[in-house]
């Protein structure tokens, strides 16, 4: 099995805006330690983004400053926007390395209101569901009731929101139905002590100070959520590592010192739960690698938490659309497709502590046979898994801005069924959401199958854009192949090299060498002629605009 790495951040940023650099909030590697791999899933909760009721339209078009920020930030270091939620102040930002675009299936997002009844989305959850590798994944982030006397309409919340937050996957329709499973968010859970020995947020700073090396039993024996989850009152099913980190609430924003008008709490926390053995012959498990606070962030009265897991996740292995039979070696240059590519592992390699690494490009080859033991395992625990994959074609000509029909090709798997709501997006070649689709067309409006489908095999597909469709301002962009079974739920099952959309009127008069030595009289040119001067017939402006475009500096 191989593991991933996720990167959990919580914070309730209490309607302020960014001001402090986010960069070490994100752990990124440093001048001391350049060669720390990324995590492979950052995973951002935010509560109390800004969001004012006169201003719900508006937040609902335009992106949070927050969100704009760690955009910017993740984006540069090569993340992809997987999916994001929010509702009203509540968010949830999921960003994937892009070499496991390509793996995610069945994304699918979802809220819950708890707020006044569940009128209001001040309170409630967002979150974001998905397979990958075989495996299924909830993300939730909450944000439940606040003050210390109102213990039971967080109870209250967890339960709603474990009840009403449901998926359109009939398998995982639930929350708590998925492999893995990452409940974060202000829970607004308080410490509680019991009359005869109640204290006031003076004393528990004054106990805070005496606390040596991390220990914070004495004080978390009254925490609410740990009562709460041994009385199987509300989320008991979850799991939370050692706190070993001071409480995060309430803070005087911009110090270090807390607000004595709240007692201290730990109202900002990451729990999980791991269904271990959903599947024959595979244990899945996920390890806390860390779990802390970040106290130097001060634009707020909490403190943001960060947690690091490693998720175990189903071997799988390099394979092409048109590779399906058994082979003894594959040259990984036939593999087209930009999705993730993960090396067998062999049984003495132990548990890895480190996400997974690209394969790097090469035209070495590799044998798959090498590992048929550890293959025939896991199509055994699998047997009723598929990947499905869709292969675009090279493209080796140019996309003319207006061209009649452009034609292009794709090649699907086996079991890739082609949906009515099946889509293929057209993204800058360096797109950094899924979101950001430039134009799309349905597949069934642009493909046409070039012979009947025989079940079990690869079919190709050619695709004929008409005229209007596509981009209309040149440079590089992708197609990216959309399976959407539902409005709510979609996979990326194929990316696309770059190729490039140019406009006719840039579009250079080339000279063929061949049929200038085959003697054509078209165009005749003595002997004597200088390729490099004689500009008969060319359009010099256009020339000029072209040379200009190209020179163009930004």
């Amino acid at each position: 099995m191989n593991t991933l790495r996720f990167y959990f951040v919580t914070w309730n940023v209490a309607t302020k805006n960014p001001s402090q650099d986010l960069n070490a909030l994100l752990d990124f590697p440093s001048q001391f330690n350049k060669h720390k791999p990324l995590p492979d899933f950052y995973v951002i909760g935010l509560q109390e983004v800004k969001s004012q009721p006169q201003n719900m339209v508006m937040d609902s078009i335009f992106t949070d400053q927050w969100t704009s920020t760690f955009n910017k930030i993740l984006c540069r270091q090569g993340f992809v926007i997987a999916k994001s939620m929010r509702l009203q102040g509540i968010v949830i930002l999921v960003y994937t390395q892009m070499k496991h675009v390509t793996r995610l299936r069945d994304i699918q997002a979802q809220y819950t209101k708890t707020g006044f009844g569940g009128l209001w989305g001040n309170k409630g959850a967002v979150s974001v569901r998905f397979n990958l590798y075989g495996c299924s994944f909830c993300l939730v982030n909450c944000h439940l009731a606040a003050h210390e006397h109102c213990l039971s309409d967080r109870i209250t919340s967890c339960n709603i929101i474990l009840q009403e937050h449901t998926y359109d996957l009939q398998e995982t329709s639930n929350i708590l139905y998925h492999d893995y499973v990452f409940w974060i968010g202000d829970l607004n859970f308080r410490l509680e002590y019991p009359p005869e020995i109640s204290l006031t947020p003076e004393e528990i700073v004054e106990q805070l100070q005496k606390i040596e090396k991390d220990k914070y039993a004495s004080l978390l024996k009254y925490d609410q959520l740990f009562a709460v989850k041994d009385s199987g009152e509300a989320l008991s099913e979850f799991t939370e590592g050692e706190i070993q980190f001071p409480p995060t609430y309430k803070y005087v924003i911009n110090t270090y010192e807390y607000d004595l008008k709240r007692k201290p709490s730990w109202t900002d926390r990451v729990l999980y739960k791991v269904n271990a053995d959903n599947y024959e012959n595979i244990t899945l498990r996920a390890d806390l690698i860390s779990y802390n606070h970040v106290p130097h962030y001060m634009v707020s009265d909490h403190k943001p938490v960060v947690a690091q897991f490693n998720v175990k996740v189903r071997q799988t292995f390099p394979r092409t659309v048109l590779a399906e039979e058994p082979v003894t070696k594959v040259s990984r240059s036939s593999i087209r497709m930009r999705s993730a590519l993960v090396m067998p592992m062999n049984d003495d390699a132990g548990d890895l502590e480190t996400p997974m690494d690209p394969i790097e490009e090469s035209d070495a080859e590799f044998e798959p046979s090498c590992t048929s033991d550890v293959v025939d395992a896991a199509d055994e625990s699998f047997a009723d898994y598929t990947e499905k994959i869709v292969e675009f074609a090279p493209l080796s000509r140019i996309w003319y801005i207006g061209d009649a029909d452009f034609r292009t090709e794709c090649t699907l798997s086996h079991d890739v069924e082609i949906n009515q709501g099946d889509w293929i997006g057209i993204f800058d070649a360096n797109f950094h959401s899924l979101d950001d689709y430039i134009t799309y067309d349905y597949v069934s409006k642009v493909g046409i199958q070039e012979s009947p489908h025989v079940d079990g095999e690869a079919r190709t597909v050619t695709l004929s854009f008409p005229v209007g469709s596509g981009v209309r301002t040149p440079g590089f962009y992708r197609f990216i192949y959309f399976s959407q079974p539902s409005n709510e739920v979609k996979s990326v099952l194929g990316i696309s090299d770059p190729f490039e959309v140019s406009s006719k009127e840039d579009q250079m008069v080339s000279i063929d060498p061949c049929s200038e030595a085959s003697g054509s009289t078209s165009n005749p040119m003595s002997v004597n002629t200088d390729v490099f001067t004689d500009f008969t017939g060319l359009d010099v402006a256009k020339l000029s605009r072209h040379f200009s475009n190209d020179l163009s500096i930004d």
